[in-house]
């Protein structure tokens, strides 16, 4: 009897009803909270991701001995791709029983080739610049200096003659 003569709550149902709904409604903040803040921290790290992208990085200088180096190695580069035969091929062709070549010197960098030599007598320095004149791989050849040579009763032609080597890969050797 005592259960009957206790006095009855009414609102309990409903405040455990509204403490459910409080629980529940702070539990999905918290929720909604912690994916905020992972979401921004992973904003946070993406720009700083970016940050660092976006820095200049400074190039290393190189110091002397490497830049010597560099050098040595690109006049290396040079002499090793530099094709002699079609240049020795126009020499072949252009040669001439009345010329004798002394000293040829190319310059690969720059793309000439500078040659001296005596001739028997001008027809024959002529003819022979002619003849070179007309070689695919030379251009712009040109007599830079000319000088008669007496000895005894010889008398010959001492000659320099400067041409530009054509750098283009259509020029094919002469036979």
């Amino acid at each position: 009897m005592h259960n009957y003569l206790k006095p009855r709550p009414r609102f309990v149902v409903l405040l455990v009803g509204a403490a459910l709904v409080l629980g529940i409604l702070a539990i999905y903040a918290a929720a909604m909270a912690v994916g905020r803040h992972t979401q921004a921290d992973a904003i946070v790290q993406q720009a700083e991701r970016l940050r660092v992208a976006q820095v200049v990085k400074p190039t290393p200088v190189p110091s002397r001995t490497e830049l010597e180096e560099q050098k040595r190695w690109a006049v290396f580069k040079l002499e090793r791709d530099f094709s002699w035969a079609p240049l020795f091929n126009a020499l072949q062709v252009a040669g001439n029983p009345n010329i004798e070549l002394l000293e040829f010197q190319p310059d690969k960098a720059g793309g000439r080739v500078m040659l001296r030599g005596e001739a028997r007598d001008e027809e024959a320095l002529i003819a022979f610049m002619e003849t070179l004149a007309a070689q695919p791989l030379l251009r712009n050849v040109h007599l830079s200096h000319r000088k008669i040579k007496r000895r005894d009763r010889l008398v010959t032609v001492a000659f320099e003659i400067k041409a530009a080597m054509r750098r283009d890969s259509s020029v094919s050797p002469a036979n």
